[in-house]
């Protein structure tokens, strides 16, 4: 099995409820990456607010299985909540693709993918 390494950048936004009680818009965030990448990555959030919004953009960093953008994007529509995908106004993802550990630091192994 081949084994990857990905990064993602994701932008996410919703409109700012003053008055409903619950999670900050970033916890709601961090607990979505968690059950989408439980074990294979890790992230950074930072949160903002302006004119009425909220905004979390998400450094996510992590290995897995996938050998292009296509299976990465097709893993996360199976499995994202409805919400992700409501908030979710841009992304950027790279995978590079490790044939051999020993080799990757050629970089004749690698294959990337990236989108808007």
């Amino acid at each position: 099995m081949k084994k990857s390494e990905f990064f993602m950048d994701l932008c996410f936004i919703r409109e700012r409820a003053a008055d409903a009680p619950g999670q900050p818009f970033a916890q709601i965030i961090d607990d979505q990456l968690k059950s989408l990448f439980p074990k294979q990555a890790k992230w950074s959030l930072e949160q903002k607010q302006a004119e009425g919004l909220e905004y979390v953009v998400a450094e996510v960093t992590g290995t897995g299985a996938w050998e292009k953008e296509e299976d990465m994007l097709a893993y996360l529509e199976e499995r994202a909540a409805h919400s992700f995908w409501d908030w979710l106004q841009g992304y950027r993802l790279e995978v590079e693709v490790k044939e051999h550990a020993e080799c990757s630091h050629c970089g004749k192994n690698n294959v990337k993918a990236g989108g808007l």
